[in-house]
């Protein structure tokens, strides 16, 4: 920053003297003027020649007396001063104003004032305004101001003065502002009282840490001109790797200001050695040049983040190195953010110079002192060191497991250590050396005889080996002989001549053993190189080494083979990859970058480009690309980085990789043969659930028949009239209704047949899932077990179902169970427990149901289990909105009979796929002996166990357990949704229980009043009786026989029913068009209630019809919500799902009773009544 001075008198007189008195001796001295006067100074002629027309002042011809008076003014003073103008505060400034204004110079003259000085004109606004309406003068002493006058905002000091310039008509048009610098006085003052208080600081310090203490205290009484600051003591290192340009420095921080310790601007040690980022560099090169050092923060600060900024709060923009001498060299540094609003100068330099000089003495001081200390402490303790040398060299020799002796000249001992003996093999009361002689290995002997000669009379030190005639025994380590090393020293007096004679012996006997070991292992290693070599080069396996660029080191033959190269003819890097099939050469370029830095292994597979591999199974030649399997192993050097060498290991897979191509192909063979009989299972039990649908429909139509026959006959036909008569008519009845009863039973039992073999289906598929929902347990077994009244009425058997105590006990109410998994193992239960007891003269069968915390053990339900045959399952989480669980709970059933029971053969096979008791058990009974096999799978997914028990003439009990959890009642809503997930998974046997779903309909059938005489009546008779309005029905049914028998029996049971074959004729059945609306729209209205709709048809099948209505329904152009049920024969879970999915709003499978139809058909389309009517 230009720093501005005021003009000196004696500048002041110069000016006077010429410039001014030229103009008063031209008497024409306004410039202004035109023409102006011969001679005018450069900024006069400046300011006239200035463009004033693209100002808001306009051309200088026009402007007001008072503004051009003021102008002569300002220009003719020789002191700094601005005229500020008009209400934009125009600037015109003289030549002496141009220091303040700086590099904004020329362009700030004609310029509004908040434009040149937008960082504290707001301020001088504020006053000048309040100046024009007071017309004072106003005026400031040492105000700091920020200026940016030279790129930069900058902090300086003046004292100004504004005066109010008064036009003629008494308003003030501008202001007239005289300033004076002071900005080098106030900075200069503010550092001196620094430097003052940081020499009063450190001045009392008498250890380094206080000085560092002291000097940081210095420091922050002048936090604006040093916001931020780190001090280092200096260490210089003396090291043989140290270079000149280079030198090894420890930098220890010692305190900082502005900053934590510890932070990445703060660390604990520079390393000026290899650190080349933060303030590193410039420490160093202020410590090689001996100066102060100043770097631009974008050098060595790449971000302000963690530094608390004193001073104004903001970061510096420069850092200044300051070393600091002691003695001529440099003991540590100052690491300076300077003033964000001062850039580095003249004053900067001396600022921080000065601090040094007061700081260098202190440490000078400090350092002499601590070394006057160090001295005498180093002195006394010498003296204590040395006597305890002494003392440690005495206690040493005798410790010393080195021989040590001293011996004349004549080799007459004066010292030796108890090591020497112990070595040596000589005794203590023998002084002589020449006793050494006897111990030593004769071959030796002249070896020792001459070193000892040589070092008494040659004077010559030196080292030797020899052996002593003692054996070596240490653990594994046995020699016949010791061995020794002996080091000999000739001690010389003052005249050259030989003293004594110093010998030092070691014993090396496990040294040489060593070596012996170690040259005996290193032969044997060249001999397993040599195997290993000769291994590698038969290996059938590829084995290669390479560098770490993929130069080939070592290759067996097989490697070669594979690649089809010529041994010692392989050059280049990575020769293998344009053998390489072209799509496999990226995984191996990976592998090697791979390898590259990682040790391994990494394995990769590829194709070797333009090879085949091919099998001749008998019929046909099968091909395949050469497959190979590369595994890699990376050896790295000392430093971890960079790559030894690389080893693999290649292999043929091309059998393999043929092996599995074609167990892929039959793999895909054999899932198509499953995908054909599925769809052959799906077929067979569409085409026998058809015909036997309209069978079970016609069985029951007969019973319904026979039953009104012979309830006619009993009310018309009496014994007495016709004798023999009504008893030939009852048993003929009797016989026929017989008979429908057992073609619906053989229904039934086929159609149990073609469930089992689905389910079974599934199970090989592994599709059964469990969904758990909230149920009652005891309202579920009690439930389903309703369709067995008739056929025991029939049989004449005892049912009796038992609630155990325990589930009053553990609160059994409502659980998370899986309803139809559940109900599939009671009902195949009880379905055999009926089976077997029918023959029975005692027909009993009792069923328990119970519950506990834990897995019931077997004897507690007095049976034995089955093993099992897969590992226990968690019962899955519950469908639909998330149940709260009350905890574990084992929920139990038994199902004891009175059959006539089964020894241990019959039992052994009873749960085994299609097994029954025994071979007659089929023809007597019947079944597909898939019952207990499925029902013990379906336990072992509930997570329990299934077992029983028998003996002959004692019945049988069968009982299992599943694992559920207790919940609380579950809402409306969700029960809906649960109820629509489970029959969406349901398997055949379980749909013939759920037809029912809880679903509602919009439908609205019409309301009719019909008046009714009872017949035999001579007069009407007023009878208030609700009527019940008849249902339109329409059957979708593409099979005939089907579409009659169902037509025939919905209308004798109160129906109005209409057929259509496929679902586009049902489609154009179901409505009507209404007459068209003004506005030119026309809706549908529908024609029918409720329609039963089957799935498999020709021209439209029942899931395009259900999703065209749903459609209609939705776009508005049918009125309200058609219902519809699905009547099919597919009954697979995802075949019942897609119903669903469709819009159909329920799904009753073939072959079906009447009666369930009907209540499905009133679950979904209630029957409506009309008002009571008269009758």
């Amino acid at each position: 920053m230009a720093v501005m001075n005021g003009q000196s008198e004696c500048h002041l007189k110069r000016h006077v003297d010429g410039d001014t008195k030229s103009h008063i001796a031209s008497n024409n001295l306004d410039w202004m003027r035109d023409p102006p006067p011969a001679k005018m100074t450069s900024f006069q002629k400046f300011v006239r020649d200035f463009d004033w027309a693209k100002t808001a002042l306009g051309t200088m011809e026009f402007w007001p007396r008072e503004l051009k008076q003021m102008v002569r003014f300002i220009m003719a003073d020789s002191q700094p001063c601005v005229l500020y103008w008009g209400e934009r505060f125009i600037m015109i400034y003289n030549e002496a104003s141009v220091p303040f204004i700086g590099s904004k110079h020329p362009d700030a003259l004609g310029e509004d004032a908040s434009v040149v000085f937008p960082d504290f004109w707001k301020y001088f606004a504020t006053i000048i305004s309040t100046q024009r309406q007071t017309g004072e003068t106003a005026s400031g002493e040492a105000s700091m101001l920020l200026m940016e006058r030279y790129g930069f905002l900058e902090e300086t000091y003046f004292n100004w003065r504004m005066v109010p310039v008064i036009g003629d008509d008494g308003k003030v048009m501008g202001s007239y502002a005289t300033q004076s610098d002071l900005t080098k006085d106030v900075i200069r003052r503010r550092r001196n009282d620094c430097i003052h208080y940081l020499s009063q600081q450190i001045s009392s310090a008498t250890t380094m840490e206080d000085l560092w203490q002291g000097t940081l205290n210095g420091l922050m009484s002048n936090e604006t001109d040093v916001p931020f600051a780190l001090v280092y003591s200096i260490e210089e290192q003396i090291s043989a790797t140290s270079l000149p340009s280079k030198p090894n420095y420890t930098c220890h921080l010692e305190g900082c200001l502005g900053v934590e310790r510890g932070d990445d601007l703060a660390k604990e040690y520079l390393d000026i050695q290899n650190d080349l980022g933060g303030f590193t560099p410039s420490v160093l090169e202020a410590l090689t040049k001996k100066r102060i050092i100043v770097v631009e923060a974008s050098e060595c600060l790449s971000s302000p983040c963690g530094i608390s900024w004193k001073g104004f709060g903001l970061p510096s923009r420069q850092f200044s190195i300051v070393p600091l001498k002691a003695d001529g060299e440099i003991a540590a540094c100052l690491i300076i953010g300077l003033n964000p609003y001062r850039r580095y100068n003249q004053l900067y330099t001396w600022f921080l110079q000065v601090m040094a000089d007061v700081i260098g003495p202190q440490i000078s001081k400090i350092r002499l002192s601590d070394e006057v200390k160090r001295r005498s402490e180093l002195a006394r303790n010498a003296t204590i060191n040395f006597q305890k040398s002494e003392m440690r060299l005495n206690r040493f020799a005798e410790r010393c497991i080195v021989g040590l002796s001293l011996a004349d000249t004549d080799l007459n001992i004066i010292y030796a250590n108890d090591a020497w003996y112990k070595i040596s093999g000589m005794s203590p009361s023998n002084h002589d050396c020449c006793g050494l002689i006897e111990n030593v290995h004769p071959e030796d002997v002249p070896l020792v005889e001459e070193w000892l000669e040589r070092v008494r009379t040659q004077k010559k030190s030196g080292q030797f080996q020899f052996r002593i005639e003692q054996p070596f025994r240490r653990g594994q380590m046995d020699s016949d002989h010791r061995t020794a090393m002996c080091a000999c020293y000739a001690d010389l007096n003052e005249a050259g001549e030989v003293e004594t004679v110093m010998a030092l012996l070691m014993d090396i006997s496990e040294h040489k053993w060593i070596e012996e070991q170690l040259r005996i292992r290193t032969k044997e290693l060249e001999e397993s190189e040599g195997k290993w070599r000769n291994y590698a080069e038969h290996s059938p396996l590829g084995i290669l080494r390479t560098d770490g660029k993929g130069q080939v080191l070592f290759a067996n033959d097989a490697w070669h083979s594979y690649y089809g190269f010529t041994p010692g003819q392989v050059h280049d890097p990575e020769p293998w990859l344009p053998l390489i099939d072209p799509e496999d050469r990226p995984p191996v370029k990976e592998l090697l970058e791979r390898l590259r830095k990682e040790s391994g292994p990494i394995t990769v597979e590829f194709r070797l480009k333009d090879r085949a591999y091919t099998i001749n199974d008998g019929e046909q030649v099968i091909e395949n690309a050469v497959w190979v399997l590369a595994t890699g192993f990376s050896e790295f050097k000392a430093d971890g980085t960079t790559v030894d060498y690389i080893d693999f290991w290649v292999t043929d897979i091309s059998p393999q990789k043929m092996a599995t191509k074609i167990l892929t192909e039959k793999m895909e063979e054999a899932i198509q043969l499953k995908t054909h009989q599925e769809r052959f299972i799906d077929m067979i039990s569409h085409e026998i659930r058809n015909p036997l649908s309209a069978v079970l429909h016609c069985g029951e139509e007969v019973v319904e028949a026979m039953g009104k026959c012979l309830a006619v006959i009993q009310e018309q036909i009496s014994d007495e009239q016709t004798p023999g008569l009504f008893d030939t008519l009852q048993r003929s009845l009797d016989s026929a209704l017989d008979s429908a009863n057992t073609i619906m039973y053989c229904v039934q039992h086929q159609k149990q047949i073609v469930d089992d073999v689905l389910t079974l289906s599934k199970l090989d598929s592994n599709l059964l899932v469990v969904s758990p929902v909230p149920i009652q347990p005891i309202g579920l077994v009690r439930s389903s077990l309703k369709m067995f009244d008739h056929e025991i009425k029939m049989a004449d058997i005892s049912l009796e179902i038992v609630e155990d105590k325990s589930l009053t006990e553990l609160c059994v109410d409502w659980i998370l169970l899986d309803p139809n998994r559940f109900i599939q193992i009671v009902l195949n239960l009880v379905t055999n427990a009926i089976k077997f007891t029918r023959p029975s003269s005692t027909r009993m069968i009792v069923i328990v149901v119970s519950a506990s915390t834990e897995p019931p053990p077997g004897p507690s339900l007095g049976v034995d289990y089955v093993p099992s045959r897969y590992s226990l399952a968690q019962p899955p989480s519950p469908m639909g909105d998330p149940a709260e669980t009350l905890g574990d709970i084992y929920l139990s059933l038994s199902v004891r009979d009175s059959c006539k029971g089964l020894n241990s053969k019959e039992k052994a096979s009873l749960f085994n796929r299609f097994a029954q008791a025994s071979p007659k058990t089929h023809i007597e009974y019947g079944g597909s002996g898939l019952g207990l096999f499925i029902s013990h799978h379906i336990t072992e997914m509930l997570g329990g166990r299934i077992g029983m028990t028998s003996s002959p003439g004692c019945g049988c009990t069968f009982a299992f357990y599943v694992k559920a959890n207790k919940t609380t009642a579950p809402a409306k809503s969700s029960a809906t949704a649960v109820s629509r997930h489970s029959c969406a998974n349901m398997e055949p046997a379980q749909l013939q229980l759920n037809t029912a779903l809880d679903l509602s309909t919009t439908a609205t059938p019409p309301i009719v009043l019909t008046p009714k005489e009872k017949p035999g009546a001579g007069a009407m008779t007023l009878d208030l009786e609700p009527v019940m309005v008849k249902r339109h029905v329409l059957v979708v049914e593409d099979n005939l026989v089907n579409q009659k028998v169902l037509c025939k029996l919905l209308r004798n049971r109160g129906f109005i029913v209409a057929a259509a074959n496929h679902g586009r004729e049902a489609l154009d059945a179901l409505v009507t068009p209404s007459p068209p609306s003004p506005n030119g729209t026309q809706l549908l209205i529908r024609r029918f209630d409720i329609v039963l709709c089957d799935v498999e048809m020709p021209v439209m099948n029942g899931l395009e019809f259900a999703t065209e209505v749903r459609r209609l329904e939705a776009q508005g152009q049918l009125q309200g919500h058609v219902p519809i049920l699905g009547v099919t024969a597919n009954v697979r879970g995802k075949q019942v799902n897609a119903a669903l999915e469709s819009g159909m709003d329920g799904v009753t499978t073939k072959p079906y009773k009447m009666e369930d139809l009907v209540a499905h058909i009133d679950s979904v389309c209630p029957a409506k009544t009309t008002d009571p009517v008269i009758r």
